[in-house]
């Protein structure tokens, strides 16, 4: 039987959908669709839809669906979701909060929370529970099952919609974790619960804890549009969707659907996927920093001899995540951004984004507040009509603008927009410079390349502030991630290693960092593109295939 020709690539940002599908042969279609309203799976279903019937293609000839999003980005970036629970050993309940008391700024007369608790998880949910496993993976003290039934009520009388359970050397011997786990889910069965051996099997419970609340947090959202993406594309009998994860392996749903902070980086990964499949042999030798500029965030990624650079943790809107990914800064600036002149004269971008509901206030669909692309549109920079059919609304781009700009700031109109612009530019400059300084690059010694929807419109003024040579806009840029889903490199599935601690002595140091010595029994995952090889002396290797 012959196989399916088509593939196809569907990235959700935080104003549009992006969709591209490609045959065999080389041929592709693209589109981007707007979202309407909050929504999650239906606009990405719509896209599809719009898709298949534009390039005649039947569910029968599609073999695969890839699907990545920045609606975990986004959540983090914004913090918009209902606090979770924390359940943790007794005596440690401060620990999240408490952080690694890193000051960045060393002259700041005030330091800010390292962890926003109120968002994520206030000291009301914060509960502590006896019982103790040593650093060894002994059991100490036995799980009081007793004190756990008492917060299994407090947890359901608070009506959160998910519980982090973090224990001591739960990624020694996690048997207390998955007692927990197995007794809160009969107790409650709606509530999701996301246990820290499963989330972040490494020590330092800080670390582990805090990137084990994240994945709950973002766990209800994530679940239900997964869900009910999977169960539409069934009932068009389309393949059931597969998931870009954070480190560029493409995973089955129901793993992401199960542990979605593995979706915090998704949309971006694949953008860098994208631009390595496109760059000519001449780009693809020298350093690339990219700029993939959407409605909610700018993200910054950078390639070495066409391959992507990974990192064993990110950082999300100042929140620390410790999981392998695709080394890509993210801060909270996209055409949604919200601008705010504030008491001092000083005006703010984001971190609050219009996003696709109600939108920029030029989007003529309610939005009220000045954003970024409200001083595009002033300034003539964006066409009257975006991808979609969205026609743009002038008059209501620039009284947001006059009202909540110009006016405090007491410029002209066309001043307060180009204000707005340079301001934007400055700070994607600025994390761009950072980003690549702290990897030991001089962005000028770098190619920029712009992607997402409004990464050429500020790639210019970046490279320029940045002291970069060279920009390179790339066909269908503003579809890239969902291009880089299909036409990347095909990525392996994720396949747990084990092995003893004295073993990874041997592991060679490409595409697998420190945490992989953390534990003597620690699952690794095995990224695309290589392999694991036995060597004569019973090491292990990781080689790049072919």
């Amino acid at each position: 039987m012959r196989a399916a020709p088509w593939s196809l690539g569907v990235d959700m940002g935080g104003t549009f959908v992006d969709a591209v599908a490609l045959h065999e042969d080389g041929r592709s279609v693209a589109l981007k669709h707007p979202r309407a309203g909050r929504r999650l799976a239906e606009p990405v279903v719509e896209a599809l839809d719009r898709l298949c019937a534009q390039a005649g293609i039947a569910a029968a000839e599609v073999g695969r669906v890839v699907h990545g999003a920045t609606v975990v980005t986004n959540l983090l970036l914004e913090l918009d979701q209902p606090p979770v629970a924390l359940l943790l050993t007794r005596g440690f309940g401060d620990v999240p909060v408490l952080a690694r008391q890193d000051r960045r700024a060393l002259y700041e007369p005030v330091v800010a929370p390292a962890v926003p608790e109120a968002a994520l998880f206030p000291r009301p949910l914060r509960f502590e529970i006896g019982g103790r496993i040593d650093a060894e993976g002994r059991e100490v003290e036995p799980l009081d099952l007793q004190a756990l039934d008492a917060v299994a009520d407090a947890i359901a009388a608070a009506g959160v919609r998910a519980v982090a359970v973090g224990l001591l050397f739960a990624h020694r011997q996690p048997a207390h974790e998955q007692q927990v786990g197995a007794r809160l889910r009969a107790r409650l069965p709606q509530l999701h619960v996301s246990l820290s051996h499963e989330v972040d099997p490494a020590p330092r419970e800080f670390e582990r804890w805090l990137t084990t609340a994240l994945d709950a947090y973002a766990k209800p959202l994530a679940a239900g549009y997964l869900e009910a993406l999977a169960a539409a594309l069934s009932a068009r009998q389309l393949p059931a969707p597969m998931l870009m994860h954070s480190e560029g392996t493409v995973q089955p749903w129901q793993e992401l659907a199960a542990r979605p902070i593995g979706l915090a980086m998704s949309g971006p990964c694949a953008a860098l996927r994208g631009v390595a499949a496109c760059l000519d042999d001449g780009d693809r030798r020298g350093a690339v920093l990219t700029l993939d500029v959407g409605g909610t965030s700018a993200d910054i990624g950078l390639l070495h001899g066409g391959q992507p650079a990974f990192a064993e943790a990110l950082e999300c809107g100042g929140l620390p995540i410790r999981q392998r990914c695709v080394d890509i800064a993210s801060i909270a600036i996209g055409g949604g951004s919200v601008l705010q002149v504030l008491a001092g004269g000083a005006l703010r971008l984001g971190p609050r984004s219009q996003g696709a509901w109600p939108g920029p206030a030029a989007y003529g669909e309610g939005g009220l507040l000045a954003t970024l692309s409200d001083a595009l549109c002033v300034l003539d920079r964006l066409p009257a009509q975006l991808a979609g059919g969205l026609v743009l609304d002038r008059r209501a781009a620039e009284a947001a603008l006059a009202r909540d700009v110009a006016g405090p700031l007491g410029l002209p109109l066309a001043g307060a927009a180009d204000a707005v612009v340079q301001a934007a530019a400055a700070h994607m400059a600025e994390a761009l410079k950072t980003h690549a300084f702290q990897r030991g690059l001089d962005p000028a010694d770098a190619l920029l390349v712009a992607v997402g929807g409004g990464g050429a419109q500020h790639a210019a003024e970046v490279a320029t502030l940045a002291g970069m040579k060279a920009v390179r806009v790339l066909p269908q840029a503003g579809v890239m991630a969902a291009l880089g889903m299909v036409r990347g490199p095909e990525a392996s599935a994720a396949v747990p290693l084990r092995t003893t601690g004295e073993a990874w002595a041997g592991i060679a140091p490409q595409g697998i960092g420190p945490a992989a010595l953390f534990a003597p029994m620690t699952t690794v995952w095995v990224p695309a593109g290589w392999h694991w090889r036995v060597q004569d002396d019973g090491a292990l290797a990781l080689e790049a295939l072919g």
